[in-house]
């Protein structure tokens, strides 16, 4: 099997991914693709990846990408203080361009990982600039709200690590909690408003809504770490799951947009078992949410985000 993973990102991002790699063993080549001036930065942590059994690293400033079988790619630039989304898009889409182009011209034909903070939008251009199959092309989207959402309810009632099955979909920054398809043990979430013997209701509910809605939650690297190791466990340890990533789908409209939605991740790529079944007022909100996506690709389509560029 072919376990060579390239990943291309801020430093910070990719040294939390390295150091959880080695410490888990993750079976898996890792190579940093680095500028020149950052490689020196790397040395330290590929001498210390010798004391792993399965896990290896490699810092190179042109890797062999027709060898990779997965390729991660990290936000590009220092997400705005700000939170500005559409200007980090902006200030990524021309280095997006040139990398994604950069690794298909080279030969890589795997899987495309997107963690960066508008792999909703990028995750369309990237199936479109590379001619990969959509089922081999996810971003980290809202895995890691799904996580916390479903280790809070977990806490919250006492129950087993596998007893809860939460789901947020949409995008990181746009997304909702679907309380109807999320549950604990056999019943739905919103049966226990009405049972008196747990003391889980209505606060309790919004205080996980607010947790999950924390703006800091989109921009933390470790969360998106953590997520991003999950996925590389199901491609590569054999640990396949179902989780909220972002995948391109067809939206109500027939076009394509990147949205979380359930899944099963698996050494295969993505795959829908089945389609996402909402409730009526999720179902709207849910639309509005692609339709605020498939604005921002036709943006970038017509040019709209490099016209801001010439005129500044």
């Amino acid at each position: 099997m072919n376990n060579t993973v390239i990943i291309r990102g801020l430093f910070e991002f990719v040294q939390q991914l390295i150091l959880i790699a080695m410490a888990k063993d993750l079976p898996l080549k890792l190579v940093v693709a680095t500028d020149s001036d950052e490689f020196s930065r790397y040395q330290g942590l590929v001498t210390a990846s010798l004391t792993c059994r399965q896990f290896t690293l490699a810092a190179e400033v042109k890797p062999d990408y027709s060898q990779a079988d997965c390729l991660i790619i990290g936000n590009l630039v220092p997400l705005a203080t700000d939170r500005d989304a559409e200007g980090d898009l902006r200030a990524t889409l021309p280095l997006f361009r040139t990398f994604v182009n950069a690794a298909m011209g080279a030969g890589f034909n795997g899987k495309l990982i997107l963690t960066g903070s508008n792999d909703a939008v990028l995750s369309v251009l990237a199936a479109r600039f590379s001619g990969v199959d959509h089922q081999k092309v996810l971003g980290l989207g809202t895995l890691a709200q799904s996580r916390l959402l479903e280790q809070g309810l977990r806490r919250q009632l006492n129950v087993g690590a596998n007893d809860v099955h939460a789901f947020v979909v949409g995008t990181a920054q746009a997304h909702l909690i679907s309380w109807s398809r999320s549950y604990i043990g056999p019943a739905p979430v919103m049966t226990y408003l009405a049972n008196q013997d747990t003391s889980f209701g209505m606060e309790e509910m919004t205080a996980a809504a607010e947790q999950i809605d924390a703006p800091a939650i989109v921009t933390n690297p470790t969360l998106s770490v953590l997520a991003l190791v999950q996925v590389l466990n199901a491609f590569y340890n054999q640990v396949p799951f179902i989780g909220t990533v972002t995948n391109v789908q067809e939206s109500a409209t027939h076009q394509l947009v990147g949205l979380s939605s359930p899944v099963l991740i698996s050494a295969n790529g993505i795959k829908r078992l089945a389609n996402l079944v909402l409730s009526d007022e999720e179902q709207k909100e849910y639309a509005e949410i692609a339709a605020q996506v498939r604005d921002e690709l036709d943006r970038v389509e017509a040019g709209e985000f490099e016209q801001d560029d010439d005129q500044k």
